[in-house]
């Protein structure tokens, strides 16, 4: 078990390598209180300015109990004014319990989505670096709203948590390389996925999330780069938009507001999705489709997992190694012209991936 205390050494240290006077702003609930107070001590230390945010579950599900889907819709004046000089976000998830999740009425949920779309553009002006930390979503409640073993979940979030960075590191720079060229990608899988888009080449520059905001992260000018998940393991880039043509079926279920979404499919013509579909709950990867603007339809991402202490199954999908995850909607955190107040993205965790016609992923395991 890894503790508080060499925890938020790694978050602060290791992964967001704050600036003297840099503003961080560390977001938790109660149960992540003691990891919140340890990182902003080392925050401290690293000579930045860091303060405590406090939500708690009543909190949050009091939004959607005492303001209406008018008050809902605007956006917080909180979270634009803290990007006036706030630097970097550390994020600790809550709530506590995601199981009320799925008694909220859908109109309110797709208010407060829309609502935050202001907050997300001022964002993409203002750049701060983002630190999200999984272990504060691992708790008993979670597991069992969404049929977790808590116990194996757990394991798996520390292990997954200090995997060898240099390693994920090595192994997404050459990923990024093979992927910054104007080629063919093909993604198929024995479960109906057979999906073709092309790649933009270097005007588009993947991300590489290895566990640390490096100064080569900051030189590549969006907002994915500037931003990890912690455990990590991701190398990704915004592909040509109106290029995939085919079906995309995911194979990992997807937890989403209190409810297991299972074998979400996209069929896609020129960038654009023809059909939306799921076996089980696809209301709920829906729940502002109606109301966004934009290109909420257009193809928008691709992510390959390079974690090799990560399992599917869980919430951290994107990251197991040799997981291909798509996504649609808005993509201008990795550098993408899709601006929309809708965006999801889902796994695929035994799929073959070819890039330029060489397969890197064979049934999910990295070839190269």
């Amino acid at each position: 078990m890894v503790s508080s205390q060499t925890l938020a050494k790694s978050i602060v240290k290791g992964s967001l390598r704050p600036k003297p006077d840099e503003v961080v702003l560390i977001s938790t609930y109660p149960h992540t209180m003691e990891l919140a107070e340890q990182t902003a001590l080392e925050c401290q230390k690293a000579g930045a300015d860091p303060a405590l945010w406090l939500d708690t579950d009543a909190l949050f599900y009091g939004n959607f109990k005492n303001y209406s889907v008018e008050s809902l819709h605007r956006v917080s004046g909180h979270c634009v004014g803290l990007l006036d000089y706030v630097n970097s976000y550390i994020w600790f998830f809550g709530p506590r319990n995601p199981a009320p999740m799925a008694t909220v009425p859908r109109e309110k949920f797709a208010a407060m989505f829309e609502g935050e779309k202001a907050h997300f553009d001022k964002a993409f002006e203002k750049m701060p670096k983002n630190v999200a930390v999984a272990i504060g979503s691992v708790t008993r409640e979670r597991a069992k709203t969404y049929g977790f073993n808590y116990a194996k979940w757990k394991a798996m979030v520390e292990a997954a948590s200090v995997v060898n960075q240099e390693r994920l590191a090595s192994l997404g720079n050459l990923v990024a390389g093979l992927i910054s060229r104007p080629v063919d990608v093909r993604v198929t899988a024995d479960n109906g996925t057979k999906l073709k888009f092309r790649l933009a080449g270097p005007e588009r520059k993947p991300y590489v999330h290895d566990g640390v905001i490096s100064d080569e992260d900051l030189a590549v000018g969006t907002l994915a780069s500037r931003s990890v998940d912690l455990p990590t393991g991701e190398v990704g880039v915004a592909p040509v938009e109106e290029s995939a043509n085919g079906t995309f079926v995911a194979d990992v279920s997807i937890p989403q507001r209190g409810r297991l979404i299972e074998g979400l499919s996209w069929t896609f013509r020129n960038g654009k999705v023809t059909d939306f579909s799921a076996k089980k709950n696809v209301q709920f990867a829906q729940t502002n489709w109606a109301e966004a603007s934009g290109a909420k339809d257009v193809f928008g991402g691709v992510g390959l997992g390079l974690n090799p202490k990560a399992l599917p199954g869980f919430l951290q999908n994107s990251i197991v190694s040799g997981t291909v995850s798509i996504g649609i909607g808005d993509n201008r955190d990795a550098g993408g012209k899709n601006d929309s107040s809708y965006g999801f993205s889902a796994p695929l965790a035994h799929g073959t991936v070819e890039i330029g016609g060489k397969a890197v992923i064979q049934d999910g395991a990295w070839t190269i």
